[in-house]
This record gives C-alpha cells, sequence and structure tokens, in this order.
C-alpha cells in the first residue's frame, strides 16, 4: 500500500489534467445515473401501458428526490403527445443522455493520458538519475540485465497496470454508489443481494490477489535473469563460437526460459480468473434478482418498468464491478514491478558528501595514501591492506605488480569509486572524503585498459560530459593523441558514427579517442589503468606517443606491465598481495634487485617488453 501511496503522491505534478478527468467522469457518471428514471416512462410505452399522469413532489427539489422531479418534468413534457412522438422524443433523449456520457468518458480519458505518460516519464527519470547516482560499488554484484529489466519491463508494467486502473478506480465507483443509491430507492430488499455480490467478490478477489502479487514479483525477477543472459550471451558471442558452446548455452536458457514461462502461467491463471469469476457472481445473483423480483412485481411492491430500472441499474452495477476486480489485480500485478523500482529508487546506496565539502580545482603539493585498507564485500582478504604512499603534484607514479595485487582498486579509490574501510586518502592534505565529488571529479580523467566509447559520432564521444567546448578544441585534443589523422579518413570525419561500443573502431582507434577524451578536459591529474596493454606494437608506439605529451608537467598514476610505459616514471610502487613491497626510481629498483628486479629478469625485454 505505501508503493502505492507514493505512486498517487507524484499526481500532485499534474493537478489540472487530474481535476478534468475526476470532473469530467463525475458528469459521466452523472447523466448515466439521470438516465435511470428517465427510461422508465419508455418501459411504459413499450410494455403497451399509457404513461402515467404527471405528480408534482410534495417536497422541494433536493438530492434524495431528483428522480422523482426528473420524472415530473419529463411526464409534464409528454403529456399532450401521441404515443409515437412521445415514443420518438424519449428515444433523442435516452441517446443524448448517452450520448453525452460517452462523450465526457472519452474526455475522462482524454485528460488521463498526460498523466499515465507523465508518471511514467517521472519514474524512468527518477530511476535514471538513481541509476547515475550510485556508487560503483553497487554495480559488483547486480545483473546488468535485472536493472534493464526494471528500467524497461517493471516500469511498462507500472504504466499498463497501476496506471491504467487509476480511470477505473475513479469511474467506477461513481457508477456503483450512483446505481446503488437508484436501486436503494426503488427496493432496498432487492438491492441486499447486490451487496452480497460485492461483499463476496471482494473476499474470494482479494485472496487470489494476493497470491498474483507474489508470483507477480517472481515473473520480473526471472525476466531481468532472462535479460541478463541474452546480453552476456551477445556480449561474449565470439568467446561462443570459439568454445563451440551454442548447446552449451542453449540448455542454460532452456531452464532459465522454461522457469520464466512457468511461472508467466501462473500469474495470467490467476489474472485471468477475476473475468470469469465475476460474471459466474453476477449472472448467480441476476437469477435470484429476476427470481425475487417476479415476485415483487406479482405481489404489487414495485412495477414492472420500475424492476426493469432496477434491472439496468444492476448491470451498471456488474461491469463497473467487474472492471473494478479487473483493476484490482492488475494493480497487485503492477505494485509487484512498482516495488522493484523503488528498490532502487527509494535506495540510500549512495556515495555521501560531508556535511560541509571543501572545493578543489588543482593540486598543489600532492597525494598522499596513508594507511589504506579496502575489502571487498564478499572477499576473504583486503585487496588494499595498510598502504601508504605519497604522490607528489605534477609527477607520474606508476603502480606496478602482478594481476591481483591490487592496482587498480586502488586507482578506483584514489578517484573515490569506493570508500576506504581505514586509513586516508588526502588531496593537497584533505581528506577525500571531505571533498566535492564533483569538484574531485573535475580535476581527473581517467583512460582504462578497456576504452568506454558510446553508440554516437567520433565527435560525440571525444566532448562527452563537456558542456561548452569549440571544434577546434576537439581538433586539438585529437591531435594530441594521434588521433586526428585516422579520424579525417573515415567515412564523415569527426560526424562518423563509431557503432555498438566503438566495434566500426579498431583497439588502437578506441582508445586514442578515449585518449582524446581526456586531453580535452586538461584536467591536473591523470589516470591510466593498463592504458596501452591491449594494443598490438604498431598502435602501442601511437598512444605511446600522445601519452608523453599528456603526462608531462601533470599529476599522473600509470598502471601497467609494459616496461616502456612505466620506466621513465619519477616513482614506481610496486604491489603485492595489496600491500606495498618497494618504492622508487626504475634505476633505484634495479639496484635494489628486489621484487622488481626479479619481474625484469622473468623475461627479457625483447621478449615481451612487459612486466
Amino acid at each position: 500500500m505505501r508503493s502505492f501511496l507514493r505512486l498517487v503522491g507524484l499526481l500532485r505534478n499534474y493537478k489540472l489534467p487530474l481535476a478534468l478527468h475526476v470532473f469530467c467522469n463525475l458528469l459521466m457518471a452523472i447523466f448515466t445515473i439521470f438516465s435511470l428514471p428517465a427510461i422508465i416512462p419508455f418501459f411504459q410505452l413499450f410494455l403497451n401501458q399509457e404513461l402515467s399522469q404527471a405528480v408534482m413532489p410534495d417536497e422541494a427539489m433536493a438530492l434524495s428526490n431528483a428522480d422523482e422531479w426528473i420524472k415530473y418534468y419529463f411526464l409534464s413534457f409528454l403529456s399532450d403527445m401521441d404515443r409515437n412522438r412521445a415514443m420518438l422524443v424519449m428515444c433523442g433523449v435516452i441517446v443524448l443522455l448517452f450520448f453525452l456520457k460517452n462523450l465526457f468518458h472519452y474526455l475522462a480519458m482524454f485528460f488521463l493520458a498526460p498523466i499515465r505518460n507523465g508518471i511514467v516519464h517521472d519514474l524512468r527519470a527518477m530511476l535514471f538519475a538513481k541509476i547515475l547516482n550510485m556508487p560503483v560499488s553497487y554495480y559488483d554484484d547486480k545483473n546488468k540485465g535485472d536493472l534493464l529489466s526494471r528500467f524497461s519491463m517493471d516500469v511498462m508494467e507500472v504504466e499498463s497496470s497501476v496506471l491504467k486502473s487509476l480511470e477505473k478506480a475513479v469511474r467506477e465507483p461513481l457508477l456503483v454508489l450512483g446505481s446503488l443509491g437508484f436501486m436503494l430507492y426503488l427496493s432496498p430488499r432487492l438491492t441486499l443481494f447486490v451487496f452480497v455480490l460485492i461483499f463476496i467478490t471482494a473476499v474470494i478477489i482479494g485472496g487470489i490477489s494476493q497470491q498474483l502479487k507474489k508470483k507477480s514479483k517472481i515473473v520480473q525477477e526471472t525476466l531481468g535473469k532472462l535479460l541478463s543472459f541474452v546480453d552476456e550471451t551477445v556480449s561474449g558471442i565470439k568467446v561462443v563460437k570459439a568454445f563451440r558452446a551454442e548447446n552449451f548455452l542453449t540448455d542454460r536458457f532452456s531452464t532459465v526460459n522454461s522457469h520464466y514461462k512457468y511461472v508467466l502461467n501462473r500469474v495470467l491463471w490467476r489474472r485471468d480468473l477475476s473475468s470469469p469469476l465475476s460474471e459466474f457472481l453476477g449472472i448467480t445473483v441476476v437469477c435470484v434478482l429476476f427470481y425475487y423480483g417476479a415476485q415483487a412485481v406479482y405481489s404489487g411492491e414495485i412495477s414492472s418498468e420500475a424492476f426493469l430500472a432496477f434491472l439496468l441499474a444492476f448491470f451498471y452495477i456488474i461491469n463497473p464491478s467487474k472492471s473494478f476486480a479487473n483493476a484490482f489485480y492488475s494493480i497487485q500485478k503492477g505494485l509487484a514491478a512498482l516495488q522493484r523500482v523503488e528498490d532502487i529508487v527509494l535506495s540510500d546506496v549512495e556515495m555521501l558528501e560531508s556535511a560541509n565539502p571543501v572545493s578543489i580545482n588543482t593540486i598543489d603539493k600532492g597525494i598522499e595514501v596513508k594507511n589504506a585498507f579496502f575489502e571487498y564485500n564478499g572477499a576473504d582478504k583486503a585487496a588494499i591492506d595498510d598502504v601508504s604512499f605519497f604522490i607528489p603534484a605534477g609527477t607520474t607514479t606508476a603502480l606496478v605488480g602482478r594481476s591481483g595485487s591490487g592496482k587498480s582498486t586502488l586507482t578506483d579509490l584514489i578517484a573515490r569509486y569506493y570508500d576506504l574501510q581505514k586509513g586516508e586518502i588526502r588531496y593537497d592534505d584533505i581528506d577525500v572524503r571531505n571533498l566535492k565529488i564533483d569538484d574531485l571529479r573535475k580535476i581527473m580523467a581517467v583512460v582504462s585498459q578497456e576504452p568506454v566509447l558510446f553508440n554516437d559520432t567520433i565527435y560525440n564521444n571525444i566532448v562527452f560530459g563537456l558542456e561548452a567546448c569549440t571544434k577546434e578544441q576537439v581538433i586539438d585534443a585529437a591531435k594530441k593523441a594521434n588521433a586526428h589523422d585516422f579520424i579525417m579518413e573515415t567515412p564523415n570525419g569527426y560526424e562518423s558514427g563509431v557503432g555498438d561500443r566503438g566495434n566500426l573502431l579498431s583497439g588502437g582507434q578506441k582508445q586514442r579517442i578515449a585518449l582524446a577524451r581526456a586531453i580535452l578536459r586538461d584536467p591536473p591529474l591523470l589516470v591510466l589503468d593498463e592504458a596501452t596493454s591491449a594494443l598490438d606494437s604498431a598502435s602501442e608506439k601511437l598512444v605511446q606517443k600522445a601519452l608523453e605529451k599528456v603526462m608531462k608537467g601533470r599529476t599522473s598514476i600509470v598502471v601497467a606491465h609494459r616496461l616502456s610505459t612505466i620506466m621513465n616514471a619519477d616513482q614506481i610502487v610496486v604491489l603485492d598481495e595489496g600491500r606495498v613491497v618497494e618504492t622508487g626510481t626504475h634505476k633505484e629498483l634495479m639496484e635494489n634487485k628486489g621484487e622488481y628486479y626479479k619481474f625484469i629478469n622473468l623475461q627479457s625485454l625483447s621478449d615481451s617488453d612487459s612486466l
């Protein structure tokens, strides 16, 4: 219920269309209810009876006796007409009432459309903003397909199930209450059976809908796994084919897909039960009404035309009741999807700033890592354990070590993608946790081993995230990254597309565009995480030349295996199993003949030029 109330709370942004929607539904209900007493004279003529005389009600006109006054005015109007003309007039009045009823029904739907679409727009905006504000650590154990499912399928389910039912939630109660009031006026005893129907329907459907909500949540979770499996398969299709794993993946997919079919069947079985169940209960009560109504007509308790009007009013309740029952099912199904969306939107997992964050726009002294300790969730040992060293401003520091030694984790901590569990990282004597996160991101640029390019033009990938820069600045950055020449050889130059994840470009080309993106920002701090390790020799030389120009006079942190990338660094920090084992220049570390010296001698420089 809380989720539904929070969703309803979003309606405050759409007060005017909501008011118009409710107003049109109210008018539609009024014209529907007013058609009931107006149809009694029609039944009188249809049943070959004379119209009754117009008798003015004793009391002044009020809501409680509105039907008597309507009947009085109507009969007064028809009193001087012959039967054929009176029948024609009554048909015209009924057609007019139903025309107005359906006109306002359409207008109610017209004003509801921007509300439904607006709330879906707001939900997606909130979800996307939350996804962007989540720390990197949040995604370590998250299923990407499940996140995509929440963003797409769950939001669509909220729109189709919950928001679509809002119209029924406003309209149907008005019709039911109005019809019940008219029925109570005609015959309280017969109306009792309608209350029995509503009570029985509410009890039975209420119990089933609770199971529907639980199963619907399982459906959405299973769909997330399904989408994630497909995404991973498409992303790794070359590996799949190389290892002839088609049958293996087909079997795994079949298992997940079959489970999704099973739980979806159970949800649909429960949802589709509402309509036939309501119809069965409805026809049962209709038969009871016919039986007792006939007895009431025979005994003179109610006239035949009044009883027919009573039945018409009852059918005005049956359809809204069925719609309301279906809406109740749909809302329960949609609330399961809404809860999955709220699991992210209402999550408090964020990288929080201090109460009074400090601004930073340059690095004057340097970066100090002091007694740093960090352990990933669920890991059996620390990734970084009591690490301390200092990076002077304007110098290049290389992080060296075997795979898994903690190099990339350390750069992530310096960039504050994660927070330390113990120790400190200080920028110019200021703890990184006390800095404005946005300012911290502005003073750094990261070039990783796997360059991330978006399915857009080369130009937009270079200016990515920048709001104001000139074409000349973009070209200058591309030239410094040794990317301008190959860009101009593409069909549309800087306006050429790069394809999904940059698959229209080679590895070296993607890396140089990523480097141009970093150069364009002219950051005080440059982080290079294995920026050349995946490149061939020719591409590496082009990128390496660009890096040498960019790193000159700039605070740089370089994670690398290749000796050519790090041997000219001002400082080399050697890591092993999350600890610093050596620090110094290339020459000093070679003279010490420690861990660094062992790495160098494991292979000759001419063989692989790597550490």
